[in-house]
C-alpha cells in the first residue's frame, strides 16, 4: 500500500503540479503557497511602525490616527497589503481556498506582538459577515484566520458579535462613506457576556479600520476592558 501511495502522489504531481498562488509558477512542494521569488516579494509589518494602530511609519508622524480616533488599544499586523499577499487575500475571500488563513495564522503567531497575547488576552472573534453574504460564499476569511490563530495562542474563540447589515462592500469607498456605510452595523449578541474581558479582534485587511475601528467602539460600550486588534495584511 505504501508503495502505490507514493506512484499515486507522483502522478497527481505529474498531472497537477504544485503552483504558487499569486504568480501560478511551479513549486517544489503543495506545502508551498508561494513560489521563491513570491516569498522574496513579502513585506513583513516589522521594524518602524505605529504603536497604536501599527501603521508602517515613514517618519515619525502617523497619518492614520491623526484621521481617526481609534478606540482599539493596539493594532498590529502581518504584512503589507501588496503582491503576492493580496493574490493570497482574493485566493482566500473569493475562491474557496482555505490554505492562505492558515498562512496568515501561522505568520501572526511570529510578529513581534504575538509574545504579548498568550496570557493577556481572553478570547479571539473574527469581524463578521453578514449571513446573507456567509451564505453566498460559504465561510467567512476572517473567521478562518481567527479559528486557527486562537487555536495557536490556546485562547477561545468566540462570536460575541454580529452583523445585523449587509452593508455594500467598503472597496470603493471613501474614508467619510465607510464610516457612514457601517453606522449600527454591528450588534451584541444577548449572552455575550464579555464585559471586563481582553478581547483580539481578527480581519484580513486593514485599510482604513473603520471596520475593526466600528466593532472596538461596540466592544468599548459593552465594557470589554482591552481590544487588540490582527490583521493578516496593512494597506498602506
Amino acid at each position: 500500500m505504501p508503495r502505490w501511495n507514493a506512484i499515486l502522489t507522483h502522478v497527481d504531481k505529474l498531472l497537477f503540479p504544485p503552483a504558487c498562488l499569486a504568480c501560478n509558477q511551479r513549486t517544489d512542494s503543495a506545502a508551498e503557497l508561494l513560489c521563491a521569488d513570491c516569498r522574496s516579494k513579502l513585506m513583513p509589518v516589522s521594524g518602524k511602525y505605529c504603536p497604536h494602530c501599527g501603521s508602517p511609519l515613514q517618519d515619525y508622524r502617523c497619518d492614520a490616527c491623526s484621521h481617526t480616533n481609534f478606540s482599539f488599544d493596539f493594532a498590529r499586523s502581518a504584512f503589507v497589503y501588496d503582491s503576492p499577499v493580496k493574490e493570497l487575500v482574493h485566493r482566500l475571500k473569493y475562491e474557496s481556498l482555505r490554505a492562505p488563513a492558515d498562512f496568515f495564522a501561522r505568520s501572526l503567531l511570529n510578529i513581534p506582538a504575538a509574545a504579548r497575547l498568550t496570557g493577556s488576552f481572553d478570547l479571539v472573534m473574527a469581524v463578521p459577515l453578514h449571513h446573507v453574504r456567509q451564505r453566498e460564499r460559504g465561510y467567512n476569511q476572517s473567521e478562518l484566520i481567527a479559528r486557527r490563530l486562537a487555536s495557536g495562542l490556546r485562547i477561545p474563540f468566540r462570536k460575541p458579535v454580529y452583523r445585523r447589515s449587509n452593508t455594500v462592500s467598503q472597496t470603493n469607498l471613501s474614508r467619510e462613506a465607510r464610516i457612514s456605510n457601517l453606522k449600527g452595523a454591528f450588534a451584541l449578541h444577548r449572552k455575550a457576556n464579555i464585559a471586563g474581558k481582553r478581547v483580539i479582534l481578527v480581519d484580513d485587511v486593514f485599510t482604513t479600520g473603520t471596520t475593526v475601528n466600528e466593532i472596538s467602539k461596540l466592544l468599548k460600550t459593552a465594557g470589554v476592558a482591552r481590544v487588540a486588534v490582527l490583521t493578516a495584511a496593512r494597506a498602506v
